[in-house]
């Protein structure tokens, strides 16, 4: 797991596919602050993200999830989230996909919480267990991009 800013890329010491894909004009927080909701493909099936206004919600209402072939790049455009995460999954391939490279777990011991601003992000690679969109105090309507890079691209470059 990674976490930065958006605005502060190079502090973040990410790797350099990664940093150079951020740093893109698209992909600058003002750019994907602009997008209505939606799916936007970066690099055909490899690499793409998600732009959505999710609500937060109590930490004990949602659930944690894990990928196994995509790296999960989520920054918060705007608002305030917790992020809560729990140890890393040493066997993926025991769990059942609830949607191709999104795995749900029901019960799991969090670990950690991160409190994302405006313009943060956290990388979640492979098995990285995380439960994104946990509120701050109360219930409120959040802006987020998640990018979606898979790990065979990224072992590419």
């Amino acid at each position: 797991m990674i976490i930065g800013n958006i605005n502060q890329l190079a502090m973040a010491m990410l790797p350099t596919p990664l940093l150079q894909l951020l740093q893109r004009e698209e992909c600058s927080h003002q750019h994907l602050l602009s997008q209505q909701d939606g799916k936007f493909d970066i690099i055909e099936d490899d690499v793409f993200y998600l732009i959505s206004s999710p609500t937060t919600a109590p930490e004990d209402c949602l659930k944690s999830e894990f990928h196994d072939q995509f790296i999960d790049i989520q920054i918060l455009l705007c608002g305030q989230e917790v992020i809560a995460t729990s140890a890393a999954i040493t066997s993926p391939h025991s769990y059942q996909e609830t949607k191709p490279d999104l795995i749900f777990i029901d019960q799991d011991e969090i670990t950690n919480r991160i409190l994302l601003g405006t313009g943060d992000f956290a990388i979640f690679y492979p098995g990285e267990v995380h439960r994104p969109t946990c509120q701050v105090n109360t219930s409120k309507k959040i802006k987020k991009a998640v990018f979606k890079v898979s790990k065979t691209w990224l072992a590419n470059q």
